[in-house]
């Protein structure tokens, strides 16, 4: 016991501890804001908003790799005490993927009609979304940035004023008439403001470039590849599904299914916190002593017991928890939440393995990750006219994605032991 309570003791431990209450605090005002659009918009029109969620998840790809990368390697630098490198990799990252932001911005203006037809939206919402992409390299660099540095606090703080600027102003676009064009745009607003509060911050890191040095180039090795992996499969298990549904099914079954979507991924934001941790922890951890098992088993033992003690809530009161959170609008979906509250906890635990693996050089265990992303569509394509097909079909894929990786991660302790 007195062991247990020194270790709490440790700077560490303390950010880590009041990031972990910080994060779980947001994801809760960010949960509440979609329980605000549950009561603001009509099951069809909060469809719409979850399709557009999802697309965004799904474009993001690119820059969900990039930030895996950029935390990854700046907490390395960052733990070697190589400023030239926290300031010339900076640099490098815009000069190289600009393009990638570009060509996203310029796909979403091009097609916003066409894809408003697909899922039944309206194209305004595509060319917001198609403009923000091009600031969205900019802050995906800064953001991975600071967590690297491990300034969770700061993070905290910017996380919050970001949210009820998401709230406030995502309430008046929507009373204005925009609809859920309106969440589209209160979100991109705030999140321009918090990124350049983060810009502030990390500024003296990265600005001015060190004078007399060229924007070198970094081997990024293999490990890009894999974090495109990890970001593709990441994003897309939780974007597909919804963007299958509202594609083949109609709309009010759509919002049905995005509104059990929404109220399972409550378990997902409150471990999504010790799922950022892991990367910049472990990697920092695993420089320094060369061995990170401490925070595999300390921060996973964690994650699970949450994760559980919330599903588990969820199954003993689901028509209590559907009513009060969402309306009685959507109390068809109360048979079902435990099933994605489960689900949503593998996924987070998923996450995790793959994070830690990934921060310890074992990043090949992606490839099981891009077979989920690659099954899912199928399934619920497949299962598009079973609402319970879907779900379940969810569970049994992210059911035996946590079974083969946990058995990455103890092959991979076997191998290092001989």
């Amino acid at each position: 016991m007195r062991r247990f309570f020194k270790t709490l003791s440790t700077p560490t431990a303390k950010n880590t501890l009041i990031f972990y209450v910080a994060s779980f605090t947001q994801n809760i005002f960010r949960y509440f804001f979609h329980l605000v659009l549950l009561r603001l918009l009509a099951p069809a029109e909060y469809g719409e908003f979850l399709s557009y969620l999802s697309l965004i998840y799904i474009l993001s790809i690119p820059m969900g790799t990039v930030a895996t990368v950029v935390t990854k390697f700046v907490a390395d630098f960052k733990a070697k005490n190589n400023l030239d490198a926290i300031n010339l990799f900076f640099y490098y990252l815009l000069k190289t993927l600009s393009p990638i932001t570009v060509t996203l911005g310029f796909f979403l203006l091009l097609f916003a009609n066409p894809l408003a037809v697909i899922f039944k939206a309206h194209p305004v919402a595509f060319i917001v979304l198609g403009f923000s992409s091009f600031v969205s390299l900019f802050q995906t660099v800064i953001t991975s940035y600071i967590t690297a540095f491990q300034k969770f606090i700061f993070v905290s703080v910017v996380g919050f004023v970001s949210i009820f600027l998401t709230i406030g102003l995502s309430i008046i676009f929507i009373r204005t008439g925009f609809g859920a064009t309106g969440a589209v745009l209160g979100q991109l607003i705030a999140n321009l403001l918090g990124t350049l509060i983060i810009f502030w911050k990390i500024k003296p890191f990265i600005y001015p470039k060190i004078a007399g040095k060229p924007v070198r180039s970094f081997s990024l090795g293999g490990f890009t590849g894999f974090s495109f992996l990890y970001s593709l499969g990441t994003l897309s298990l939780i974007s597909t599904d919804i963007l299958v549904v509202r594609a083949f099914s109609d709309a009010h079954l759509s919002g049905l299914y995005s509104a059990l979507s929404i109220l399972g991924r409550m378990i997902l934001f409150g471990l999504t916190p010790l799922i950022t941790l892991t990367l910049p922890i472990a990697t920092h951890r695993h420089t320094v002593s060369g061995s990170a098992n401490s925070v595999f088993f300390k921060l996973g033992g964690l994650l699970l017991t949450l994760g559980f003690l919330g599903a588990g809530v969820f199954t003993l009161f689901p028509t209590l928890i559907v009513q009060a959170l969402s309306g009685s609008a959507y109390l068809a979906v109360s048979p079902y939440l435990s099933v994605f509250a489960f689900s949503m906890v593998f996924f987070a635990l998923s996450q995790f393995i793959l994070s830690f693996l990934m921060a310890t050089g074992h990043p090949e265990a992606n490839f099981l990750l891009l077979g989920a992303t690659l099954i899912q569509p199928l399934v619920v394509y497949l299962n598009r006219s079973s609402f319970s097909g879907i779900i379940w079909s969810n569970f049994a894929i992210h059911l035996l994605l946590v079974f083969l990786l946990v058995g990455s991660f103890f092959r991979h302790q076997t191998h290092q032991v001989k």
